[in-house]
């Protein structure tokens, strides 16, 4: 799959800064539902600048310094060096300290955390953001624990959110906007940089925690079992940031998204007509529920991602055509995708 990574040891999910998500313009019984009361939802939030407590460490004394930040924060320290740097110290340890040294002495890296520091003088409008996502996931879900937050820098490493049991980690250096010059030297295209803006901060953390407790394996899945798997998921973001706007939510221009809205009839007869629907060609059907520049065989105005959005409004077709069923307890079943199309009465 181009450029993304899935599940790893400790429930680990990890996600590029231009993850998707997708937009709730219509199913009116689902608008009723999204306003609702957290004032008395508490959750424990605190936050870690992971960042700036590595580049902290004394570099004429790297060995201590890092071993008194793996004793403060072990769980995330293992898997920032071995899987978000690549920096493992299991094969040879002084290669492991000269590698993180170079990171924190390097001028390139050196300029990075500068301009992290320097977008981000403080995360107060972003933690209460977080908080409230943490909030309302919690308001649905009581049994969880999600409170934690830790800010780091992975060398534009494409990690923009990752979630290690109940933790949530914010890669900031995946997120300082669109004309960040040095984006496409990492191999991100225009379309990409476009959610690398700090507004899909939070967005991201949204679907990283919804594919951390209901994982996804592709291998097998048909288009349709795809497009529903991420209808369910942009229902959870929706739900989970009911202020969001539309459009943001989608990854769309408002323009990309009303065109999605007057040819919907057409996009799905194109699905139809050309059987995609229950291929499991996954170099073919793929394509329509990962971001893009387009969407193959539609017109050139199309968005890229079309099938995750024909996923969602099957989505509140469904929870429309079904009102005593809730979307925080549809999202946990497991379903077959063609019962599911067929329940929905989806014909749009």
């Amino acid at each position: 799959m181009i450029m993304q990574k899935y599940s790893l040891n400790m429930r680990m999910v990890l996600n590029v800064c231009y993850f998707v998500i997708i937009s709730n313009l219509i199913g009116c019984n689902q608008s009723q539902e999204k306003s609702v009361d957290i004032s008395k939802i508490k959750v424990n939030f605190t936050t870690v600048n992971y960042y700036k407590e590595l580049y902290a460490i004394d570099t004429n004394d790297i060995e201590n310094g890092l071993n008194a930040l793996g004793s403060k924060y072990p769980d995330f320290t293992t898997i920032f060096f071995d899987r978000l740097t690549g920096y493992s110290a299991v094969n040879n340890r002084d290669t492991f300290l000269k590698s993180v040294k170079h990171f924190l002495t390097y001028k390139d890296y050196r300029n990075l955390y500068d301009t992290v520091c320097m977008k981000y003088p403080d995360t107060k409008q972003l933690d209460q953001e977080l908080e409230t996502l943490f909030k309302h996931i919690k308001y649905y879900y009581p049994e969880e624990k999600w409170g934690t937050v830790y800010y780091f820098i992975s060398g534009l490493n494409k990690w923009s959110a990752v979630t290690i049991d109940t933790i949530l980690g914010i890669g900031l250096d995946m997120h300082l906007g669109r004309d960040y010059p040095y984006y496409p030297s990492v191999g991100l295209a225009l379309y990409e940089t476009e959610n690398c803006e700090p507004k899909y901060i939070v967005i991201n953390a949204s679907k990283t925690i919804f594919r951390d407790k209901f994982p996804f394996e592709i291998e097998g899945k048909t288009l349709l079992e795809m497009m529903i798997n991420k209808g369910m998921e942009m229902t959870f973001a929706a739900y989970t940031l009911p202020d969001t706007p539309d459009d943001l939510l989608m990854g769309y221009t408002p323009a990309q998204l009303q065109w999605c809205l007057d040819n919907e009839r057409m996009i799905w007869s194109y699905f139809k007509k050309q059987n995609l629907l229950f291929s499991t060609q996954l170099q073919q059907v793929m394509r329509y529920t990962l971001e893009g520049p387009s969407s193959t065989g539609m017109p050139p105005e199309a968005p890229g991602n079309i099938g995750t959005w024909i996923g969602w409004q099957i989505v509140k077709k469904y929870l429309k055509e079904n009102p005593d069923i809730k979307w925080h307890e549809l999202v946990k079943k497991k379903i077959d995708a063609q019962t599911f199309l067929q329940t929905s009465k989806y014909k749009p």
